[in-house]
């Protein structure tokens, strides 16, 4: 009997430990898919871990000043912050040049170049408007995507659907550029049209009717006024140029769509021009055809035949149905916040993105259109073409951020 009971108690007991065996291997194997699996534990604490380290970097940022080492006590008295906005010297290259962010802040390289500060402020993300009642308030600076859902939402007035800056070609850089917006509440974008300077005896860019051949761009471009607009490059030759200026730890770079409309947003934000004028009639605020300015800066220029010669001014212009091209910065009526010629003069290439066939965006009219082709205005064309009338300019940002 009793040795029964103990053959009885020992397959219980055996089948209780097979028992608890099965369990526990049961309980392992769903602990390591809870802890290594794609919604692990182990993940989801190491991603909120990084979000965390990620917020905590750009509240860090926010309150370190972001003048680089060496600045001046000068330089960095004169860069004002503003309400959801820290404007930075970019690096030591650049000092502070005139402005103030009621006017229009302006800094300048060592060679002159200048540069005005774009406000896009903080408190655009924690608005229920832009940010679609919080179902894409950022996360971190990391969390690009919904940081360009916030800014199409608030530039929506600007900003077309049928167009976008996700060319894969330029997307890490877009990125980057969205982070660094986030961060500091703006951009830097230049005063003026990329521009160059004469030598003697050099003759201004003009090259005819040969559209369909690549020409040289041999001369040093330059963001200064008075300069002869930068016309007759490729898309992919002003790109190269406007990445040309090797700042140390900066991007320069073509203007993203996005940001030409944040530019047009900080004009009607700061009440210095209406929505009207930049999205529908812009005439008064450039240089167009139906435009009869009068320009008495000496030390502009003008020319009537699309470029290929220039003539000093002053000079007024008789009809609405005449047309001039202008040196960049020529009048202070073209001018929005210190930036000048957004409106008119030429066309600006952008890396904005239309179709396959037409990649290139142009925005803002030229001297050769009325000003219906106004500030918030997109024209598109091939990567392979030139006009006299097609520019670009310069936007920029920090990288070490």
């Amino acid at each position: 009997m009793l040795k029964e009971t103990l053959k009885r108690n020992e397959g219980i007991t055996l089948l209780a430990l097979a028992v608890m065996v099965i369990a526990l291997s049961i309980i392992a194997g769903i602990s390591i898919n809870e802890l290594k699996g794609n919604n692990g534990i182990i993940k989801n604490t190491l991603t909120a871990k990084e979000k965390t380290d990620q917020i905590q970097e750009d509240e860090n940022a926010l309150l370190e000043k972001k003048y680089p080492s060496g600045s001046t006590e000068e330089n960095v008295d004169k860069l004002p912050t503003g309400d959801g906005t820290i404007p930075y010297l970019p690096n030591n290259d650049f000092s502070y040049k005139e402005g103030d962010l009621d006017k229009g802040l302006v800094i300048k390289d060592k060679e002159g170049n200048e540069y005005v500060w774009v406000e896009v402020p903080f408190t655009i993300y924690n608005n229920a408007t832009y940010n679609s009642n919080g179902a894409n308030k950022p996360s971190s600076s990391a969390d690009w995507e919904n940081i360009e859902k916030c800014l199409k939402a608030y530039t929506s007035d600007y900003s077309d659907s049928s167009y976008n800056d996700r060319n894969t070609n330029f997307l890490e850089i877009y990125k980057k550029m969205l982070r660094s917006v986030y961060r500091n509440g703006g951009f830097w974008v230049g005063r003026y049209e990329a521009g160059y300077e004469l030598g003697k005896d050099e003759a201004p860019r003009n090259f005819g009717a040969d559209t369909g051949t690549e020409q040289p761009t041999t001369q040093q471009m330059v963001i200064k006024k008075n300069a002869y607009p930068y016309t007759w490059v490729r898309y992919s030759q002003a790109q190269e140029l406007a990445t040309g200026m090797n700042y140390e730890n900066c991007t320069s770079s073509l203007m993203f769509g996005i940001q030409w409309d944040l530019v047009l947003k900080f004009f009607e934000t700061k009440n210095k021009a209406t929505k009207s004028e930049l999205t529908s009639d812009s005439t008064e605020r450039g240089n167009y055809i139906n435009n009869k300015w009068n320009i008495t800066n000496a030390n502009a220029k003008y020319s009537k035949d699309y470029g290929k010669s220039f003539t000093d001014c002053p000079y007024p212009k008789q009809s609405t149905s005449e047309f001039a091209l202008l040196t960049t910065g020529a009048d202070e009526s073209f001018s929005v916040m210190n930036i000048y010629d957004i409106a008119g003069n030429v066309w600006e290439l952008t890396l904005e993105f239309a179709s396959n066939s037409s990649p290139c965006v142009f925005r803002g009219g030229s001297f050769g259109t009325s000003g219906t082709c106004c500030a918030k205005y997109r024209f598109c064309d091939t990567i392979d073409n030139y006009l006299s009338g097609v520019g670009f300019r310069v936007g920029l940002w920090r990288d070490n951020i």
